[in-house]
């Protein structure tokens, strides 16, 4: 396949076609943003995205892309060291050398419009067209320089336009862009919610990533956004531009790290169930890996909830069957040593599920947090277990895994080893009758901040992981498992405040949570649904507020609208940092991901009319739910999204700081998405030689690129190739 390799003419039409390379699809590895190799644009753009086959931005799905780019899997230890990101506008890896921004001008053309030309940006309007309006991104979105895949979403598609440009603009700060991309749109955009996927009525441009080289050189943290626009044709002499404008900034520094979320699986006569799958943030060389497979290290059908060292050593994973459910009776679970991946398998301790014998073994369930050392952990008493080891329990018990060695209080938590896996003691924290849970370690391991509830559903689930008014406290650590005095930093007045996270900057200047409105139903369930219940809630909210401090040990909180999008119920559920603190317009920028079920432009569609968020499958709110079903056709698709939180250092949150959010690529677009998390690190390929001219390089050399210093790039398949100068 061969591109046009066009330049704009600055007096208003577009100049002759002035070269032409082989098609490439660029592979970048390490998540870093790509270079600008200097050789102009290429195709790679994918178009659209039918009903089969796979594209760069959605994994499993599309028609105009081949198989999914990106991913990695788990890291190793190694010393925690506090991020720093003092170095605005940075080469990836490169804390002193700043990037030198340059022009992007040009014309690409998508891999299904090969040879085609545009009306230049002068052309009148089209007559009689329809209005075209951009669906994705949203308008004000900033993203890292290294997301490296990104769509553009418009509608509509087909007649009677013939072709469509995707422009990217800015010409109020140096250097300019005007960088364009030529479409046909030939496949009509399909909403991956139904099953099968149905027509969405648009067009979806993927980026290719010599294009986003370009746009990422010329915008990196410019003050400016940039403007995209899109034009249609319908005789290749007319254009009509969209009837909006999107405005994206690119941020100034690459965000490295790894994130680990948990996506559903189906087995048809069994029910729903997942794993925990590991993505190092903008790598485009390695596809997400699955670090839970069954029955390696963990012989298990649903591995889901799941807590991270920050530095990647250590995860703590609980682990169900694949019954469709969400109770704790059949839950138990198992500390992982991290470090051997990627090369090798994690490795349960002694005490989990598996080593711990099956159906009578692993850890009492709850929610955990690991200490930044990764060299203790807590776990709340979620089931309120009495049971000591020996004493029967285990997965498909009461909800006390293999007990504890010995006894935890119901009002405290379980202390345990880190390095080991090995049961320490159990420490009470709040007052007799009360449900300590969902903790959360500070960056400098001094603080642990966690929710005290009202009460838990005790009509509908029995476990800490459906609680009502909750409020937010936080507990200092005093080493060698022991804790200090709690102190209330929110008291609930009937509202929930759940799944609150430390912002990994130090002193820590945030702490991120979920709230559910009160809704005036206290304990009060109606047919199994519990309006103000903390398990995925359709209502869920972000807020943020600051950290306690002396002169100030209640802050108000803040709802982050910008993030949280419109007031539909779109479960914005289970915000968490990425591990770094970075340098934005001579202020601060913090990135969160969360679970939604908002619709992502025209691909996922969650709010078609009668459709419901109903995560488990057998949960109240899912029309016709039952022990061991699987999705309902009106379920929801929830799906990660990330945003930033802009701030100067020390200042005061009187109003809400946050950005619009963008939904995360290489994810899977057809499963359900959750509770991602972040380690510091990123992994690491194994060892391996760069490739030489015509050598193997990306997937194909174990993740490593091409030789640099020789102008090679990677091609689609594996090969290292020398482009023009």
């Amino acid at each position: 396949m061969s591109t046009s390799n066009q330049r704009l003419g600055r007096t208003g039409g577009l100049s002759a076609i002035v070269a032409f390379c082989a098609a490439l699809a660029v592979v970048y590895a390490c998540g870093s943003s790509p270079p600008d190799n200097g050789f102009g644009p290429v195709t790679g753009a994918g178009s659209s995205g039918g009903s089969s086959g796979g594209s760069s931005a959605h994994p499993g799905t599309g028609s105009s892309g081949g198989t999914s780019s990106g991913g990695g899997n788990g890291t190793g230890g190694g010393p925690f060291v506090i991020p720093d990101a003092s170095s605005p506008k940075t080469n990836a890896g490169d804390a002193t050398t700043p990037v030198a921004l340059v022009p992007a001008m040009g014309v690409a053309t998508a891999s299904d419009c090969t040879g085609c030309t545009f009306p230049p940006p002068n052309a009148p309007a089209c007559a009689t067209a329809p209005a075209i309006k951009i669906v994705y991104p949203n308008d004000t979105v900033v993203v890292p320089p290294n997301l490296n895949v990104i769509s553009v979403h418009w509608t509509p598609f087909g007649p009677p336009f013939t072709n469509f440009e995707v422009d990217f603009s800015q010409s109020s700060q140096t250097p300019a862009t005007d960088w364009r991309i030529i479409t046909s749109c030939m496949a009509q955009t399909t909403d991956m919610q139904t099953t099968p996927p149905t027509p969405s009525g648009g067009c979806e441009l993927v980026v290719d990533p010599a294009s986003w080289s370009k746009i990422v050189g010329a915008n990196r943290g410019l003050n400016s956004p940039i403007s995209i626009t899109v034009r249609g044709t319908t005789d290749g002499m007319c254009a009509s531009t969209s009837s909006n404008t999107i405005h994206m900034s690119i941020a100034e520094e690459d965000l490295t790290g790894t994130y680990y979320y948990w996506k559903s699986t189906i087995t048809a006569g069994q029910g729903v169930g997942g794993f925990i799958w590991a993505k190092a943030f903008g790598d485009l060389a390695n596809p997400e890996v699955n670090v839970t497979p069954n029955p390696k290290p963990l012989n298990s059908t649903c591995n889901g909830c799941h807590s991270l060292s920050r530095d990647g050593s250590r995860m703590v994973v609980y682990s169900d069957d694949n019954d469709s459910d969400d109770e704790y009776n059949d839950v138990a679970g198992s500390e992982l040593d991290m470090t051997p991946l990627p090369a090798g398998v994690a490795v349960e301790f002694a005490g989990g599920i598996t080593q711990g014998g099956g159906g009578g073994g692993g850890q009492p369930p709850g929610f955990t947090t690991i200490n930044p050392q990764a060299t203790t952990y807590v776990t709340s008493n979620g089931s309120a277990c009495t049971t000591v080891a020996g004493a029967g329990g285990g997965r498909g018990g009461q909800g006390c895994g293999g007990g504890y060695a010995t006894a935890v209080p119901t009002n405290g938590w379980s202390v345990w080893n880190a390095a080991t896996g090995a049961f320490v003691n159990g420490v009470a924290i709040s007052p007799t009758g009360t449900r300590p849970t969902m903790p959360d370690w500070s960056i400098d391991g001094t603080t642990i901040v966690y929710v005290q509830p009202q009460g838990e559903f005790t009509t509908w689930k029995q476990d800490d992981a459906h609680v009502y008014g909750g409020s937010l406290y936080t507990v200092p650590y005093a080493g060698n498992g022991t804790f200090g005095t709690p102190q209330a930093i929110l008291t609930s007045a009937g509202e929930n405040n759940y799944y609150p996270s430390f912002s990994p900057d130090q002193p820590m200047s945030f702490i991120i949570f979920n709230r559910v409105a009160s809704m005036g139903a206290a304990a009060t369930c109606t047919g199994g649904f519990c309006p103000d219940d903390s398990f995925s809630n359709p209502a869920a909210r972000l807020w943020l507020m600051q950290a306690p401090s002396a002169a100030n040990p209640t802050p108000m909180p803040v709802d982050l609208q910008k993030a949280n999008g419109a007031i539909d119920p779109w479960s914005n559920s289970y915000p968490r940092w990425a591990p770094f603190v970075q340098n934005y317009h001579g202020n601060k920028i913090l990135w969160f991901t969360f679970s939604s079920t908002r619709d992502y432009g025209l691909r996922v569609l969650n709010h078609k009319t009668g459709m419901v968020q109903c995560y488990p499958a057998d949960a109240a709110e899912t029309p016709g739910g039952a022990h061991k079903s699987t999705f309902a056709t009106a379920c929801q698709v929830p799906q990660l999204w990330m945003a930033p939180i802009m701030f100067a250092g020390g200042q005061a949150v009187t109003a809400d700081p946050s950005g619009v959010a963008f939904w995360v690529p290489y994810q899977d677009i057809t499963s359900h998405n959750h509770t991602a998390q972040w380690t510091q690190q990123a992994p690491q390929p194994p060892a391996c030689t760069c490739g030489m001219l015509n050598g193997a390089c990306g997937p194909a050399n174990g993740g490593c690129p091409c030789c640099s210093g020789q102008s090679l790039v990677c091609t689609a398949t594996g090969t290292c190739i020398q482009v023009p100068n």
